[in-house]
């Protein structure tokens, strides 16, 4: 029997295990967690809560996250000057009563 225990690292199945681990904790924080956040941070902001600007804000965080993850996939084409959405009501702009 050896004297050296194991390492956290060996134990745990080394790079590879760790490269796993790490990756897929990164793909559940970067979208949901991320929006998710993004989202309540814009209540506790005092942002307006009316459903066309939150539509039109997180619509934006939600294009920014999916281009992320995508640019950091192994071998991922990213491309130099790709367009960019604007900031925008979109379908309809707030609704006001007359």
């Amino acid at each position: 029997m050896s004297d050296a225990a194991a390492t956290i690292y060996t134990w745990g199945g080394g790079r590879e295990a760790f490269a796993r681990w790490l990756n897929r904790f990164y793909d559940l924080f970067e979208r949901l967690m991320f929006v998710t956040l993004l989202s309540r941070a814009a209540d506790d902001a005092g942002l307006p809560a009316d459903p066309e600007f939150r539509a039109a804000i997180m619509g934006y965080a939600e294009w920014g996250t999916r281009l992320a993850v995508h640019n950091s996939q192994p071998g991922a084409q990213t491309v130099a000057h790709a367009p960019v959405p604007r900031w925008g009501w979109g379908v309809a702009p707030p609704y006001e009563p007359g």
